[in-house]
């Protein structure tokens, strides 16, 4: 009987949760694309504007990557990987990755300002890879553009 219940529960909770969900995105925000409607030639931004962004918790420091190919142009879903090593002796590791999004752009937060140990970034894309230093505790908030040949 105590199941019944408890799944029963679990039910209705999910359920409201999905209804409100679905309630909130029908309902636009008061001060969002309703009030400031674009003329019909003016495109809205989109969600692959935004770089990709992956947060590693230990730190004030970022780093934006933009990703571009020998010809010039942003490439999309090229990976980018690094390990963060922290800690008393750098014994914890944390392995971070993320991929490019189609303005060719990944943004890695929270990076520790201080580390031990130099940050490597590791781009790639199909047979093109290119290795990047980030020294934090020289520039805090950096960009780097990357050429994969």
């Amino acid at each position: 009987m105590r199941k019944i219940v408890l799944t029963t529960l679990l039910l209705v909770c999910g359920a409201l949760a999905t209804a409100c969900v679905a309630q909130s995105s029908n309902n636009p925000a008061p001060n969002s694309a309703a009030s400031t409607q674009a003329s019909p030639n003016q495109t809205a931004p989109s969600q692959s504007a935004l770089p990709t962004e992956i947060s590693a918790e230990l730190g004030p420091c970022a780093v934006l990557f933009t990703v571009n190919g020998k010809d010039g142009k942003p490439l999309y879903n090229a990976k980018i990987t690094t390990r963060v090593r922290y800690g008393m002796g750098s014994l914890k590791r944390l392995d971070l990755e993320a991929a490019t999004n189609s303005s060719g752009q990944a943004k890695f937060t929270h990076l520790p300002s201080a580390p031990k140990k130099p940050i490597y970034f590791y781009v790639s894309k199909d047979d093109g890879l290119e290795i990047v230093e980030f020294a934090p505790d020289v520039r805090c908030r950096d960009e780097k553009t990357v050429v994969l040949k």
